[in-house]
């Protein structure tokens, strides 16, 4: 590598930092949440999710009882 291409990277290397902004930009905000007909829907899905949850986790728990009283 030679002198002129050496001092060629460093002059393009100040360039570009140069032209780089100092500040960060500031944080965009996410839009609120619109209510859509969907609604109802998904919070009604989100319900039984949850119920199905806790029927799992007693299912799972009368499973371990009924193992402990066989040993």
């Amino acid at each position: 590598m030679t002198f002129k291409s050496s001092l060629l990277l460093v002059a393009l290397a100040v360039v570009i930092t140069a032209c780089g902004s100092s500040q960060p930009p500031p944080q965009e905000q996410k839009p609120s949440r619109k209510e859509t007909v969907f609604d109802p829907l998904t919070s009604t899905l989100d319900r039984a999710k949850g119920v199905q949850q806790t029927v799992d986790d007693q299912a799972a728990e009368q499973r371990r009882k009924i193992e402990a009283a066989e040993k």
